[in-house]
């Protein structure tokens, strides 16, 4: 890594992806707690969570790539 802020990017970038994860499950198999019933209305602040982390985490990626100008380096092969 070429930074000291690249890694906390990378970092924050997996933890938002993975919570988009989690939650993401969560909602998808969401209950209604009095009946048992699958209902994904009940898990509707898991979805917020998940879009969160997904933004989270496309934020990350931009900043990496931002931070990295397309400058073509030079490749010194030797024998």
């Amino acid at each position: 890594m070429k930074s000291v802020t690249e890694l906390p990017i990378f970092v924050i970038g997996l933890l938002g992806i993975t919570i988009a994860i989690w939650k993401s499950m969560a909602f998808l198999g969401a209950r209604d707690p009095q009946t048992g019933i699958p209902d994904m209305m009940h898990g509707l602040h898991n979805l917020w969570w998940a879009i969160a982390g997904i933004v989270v985490a496309i934020a990350c990626v931009v900043l990496y790539f931002v931070r990295h100008p397309r400058i073509q380096e030079e490749i010194h092969i030797s024998r």
